[in-house]
């Protein structure tokens, strides 16, 4: 890498090679690589310029996104896009950047003719980390149960699109009004233009929504059997959290105001039933021996094996 002009140039021509050991692939002499799980969802890595550039140093960013391929297929069709088009980072549901912040200030790198080949071998070494965590993403049944940990608030837009490809149900609603109107309008936009509103399983943590019943009812024959354990006292709100983090349940203030003092006013039964009403929706039954100081913890409802395993990891068995 010795002209100044083909600095950029060279480094994305090495960088092809390297990802190409990862999966990815590019079209053309473009700068965009894609790796495709096999939904059709696409991981994408992103070489995009930077107007800090000079005569004698490149800047550019590597930007990384993962692309929805129902959200892309929306989005063509809207902005009337043909069949052979390609995703970019800038179509992803989530985005971000690979950067360095000790040799390039930040999620910029530069490049100089001297500095060149170290870069390169500091990109192809971040390469090498961040892909492996990336490439869960690609497994929508995995990218369902994860989604809140991976995008936050942004979780909701993630589920509504997982749940759209098997079309219309009443959860989907529930998600669809926790979107933005615009992702919303998009969603129904997709629901109205395809033809067939299944395409195969649902992502697992869910039950397959049936018309006209309550997606929270559950055969009793199809029933996952429910977790139970115990936990101290003190580590109840703790554990709460974590169990609504993992069905992007918004536990906040207000239910740990309605579960103050619960255990001291519990029914004759000797248990208080809390819903926390995510995707799946649950229900913990909590009690408190007389006297005691940890609290019996039971959590019932469509559970599936990954889900189970998460929550048994926080409980005690005796």
């Amino acid at each position: 890498m010795t002209g100044s002009r083909s600095l950029l140039p060279t480094f994305v021509e090495g960088l092809a090679v390297h990802l190409a050991g990862h999966g990815f692939t590019r079209e053309g002499g473009t700068r965009i690589f894609r790796r495709y799980g096999p939904t059709g969802d696409a991981l994408i890595m992103e070489v995009q310029s930077s107007d800090h550039s000079t005569r004698t140093t490149k800047a550019f960013y590597l930007n990384v996104a993962l692309v929805l391929a129902p959200a892309w297929e929306s989005w063509r069709r809207r902005t009337g896009l043909p069949d052979s088009a390609l995703p970019s980072s800038s179509h992803g549901i989530w985005r971000s950047r690979i950067g360095h912040p000790g040799l390039s200030g930040g999620d910029q790198w530069r490049i100089r003719s001297t500095t060149a080949a170290t870069v390169a071998r500091e990109v192809w070494r971040r390469v090498d980390e961040t892909v492996p965590q990336l490439l869960p993403m690609l497994e929508r049944d995995q990218l369902f149960v994860d989604a809140a940990r991976i995008f936050a608030a942004r979780s909701w837009q993630v589920r509504a699109w997982l749940l759209a490809v098997h079309g219309p149900s009443a959860e989907l609603d529930r998600m669809l009004a926790r979107c933005s109107p615009k992702e919303a309008r998009m969603i129904r936009d997709h629901l109205a233009d395809s033809r067939d509103g299944s395409s195969g399983e649902p992502p697992r943590g869910r039950p397959r929504p049936d018309a006209g019943r309550d997606d929270r009812a559950r055969p009793a024959a199809d029933a996952a059997p429910a977790v139970r354990g115990w936990t101290a006292e003190e580590d109840l709100v703790p554990l709460l959290r974590r169990i609504s983090g993992y069905i992007a349940y918004p536990y906040d203030d207000l239910d740990e105001a309605a579960l103050t003092g619960a255990l001291d006013d519990q029914p004759a039964d000797g248990g208080f039933c809390y819903p926390l009403m995510g995707i799946p929706p649950l229900t913990v039954r909590l009690a408190r021996p007389p006297g005691g100081t940890r609290i019996s913890v039971e959590v019932d409802g469509p559970l599936d094996p990954v889900l189970t395993d998460r929550i048994g990891t926080l409980l005690t068995e005796r």
